[in-house]
């Protein structure tokens, strides 16, 4: 950034511009480390998968102790099993089996790869921040005019709430849940998924600091 403060656009409740907000340099403005956000975002689909498919062997087919027709004279190929994977209808071989996709990822590359996600949003300004949530009062028209004002509207927008389940949060997220491409999510909620699956990141002034504190540094 050409800065040396690294910051973000700051919005008012309404969606009108009123300055910068500055930024935790250790998440908004880490190396941006592609390998560790690919990794991480193969950890989180790979977590959703169910890994229910599933084939009949042989030992799950119905039958096959017979010889289906006799060893010569028919013209065909000698067989000694209806369920033979050469056979229609028979069982198939090494197909898969309900199993599970998960790896282990450790705790310190998935913060890494949020810190790159973050900090890859940030350097194209599209993490951006509105300093409350009193102007969406439940209503998909306040919202709306929100997003228009901070000229969001149309896009993959993710907003980040505060983690306290306040009735304030509550109507502030009722008022963008009928507006496509728009998810809202509280701070524990966030993930390089969706952070690399949205166009703008729009986070409540409020939860910033929460942000900063669950993906920055650790200190001892």
């Amino acid at each position: 950034m050409t800065s040396d403060v690294v910051s973000a656009k700051l919005f008012d409740a309404a969606g009108k511009e009123k300055g910068v907000v500055p930024l935790a340099e250790s998440v908004f403005n880490s190396t941006i480390k592609e390998d560790l956000v690919h990794g991480t975002v193969r950890w989180q689909r790979a977590k959703r998968r169910a890994g229910t498919h599933d084939v009949l062997t042989r030992s799950e087919i119905k039958g096959g102790k017979k010889k289906p027709f006799k060893q010569k004279g028919t013209g065909s190929a000698r067989a000694g099993s209806s369920v033979s994977p050469l056979m229609v209808g028979g069982a198939v071989v090494h197909g898969p089996t309900p199993r599970s996709y998960e790896f282990r990822l450790s705790k310190k590359m998935r913060k890494g790869a949020l810190q790159s996600a973050l900090s890859a949003k940030n350097a194209t300004q599209s993490f951006l921040v509105i300093e409350g949530m009193d102007s969406v009062r439940g209503k998909t028209k306040d919202a709306v005019a929100v997003l228009q004002q901070v000229g969001i509207a149309g896009t993959k927008v993710l907003i980040v709430v505060p983690n306290e389940a306040s009735e304030q949060r509550q109507t502030f997220a009722r008022g963008f849940q009928n507006i496509e491409k728009v998810t809202v999510t509280p701070v524990s909620g966030v993930n390089v998924y969706d952070l690399m699956n949205c166009t703008n990141v729009l986070c409540v002034r409020a939860a910033l600091a929460e942000l900063e504190a669950r993906v920055g540094v650790v200190t001892k």
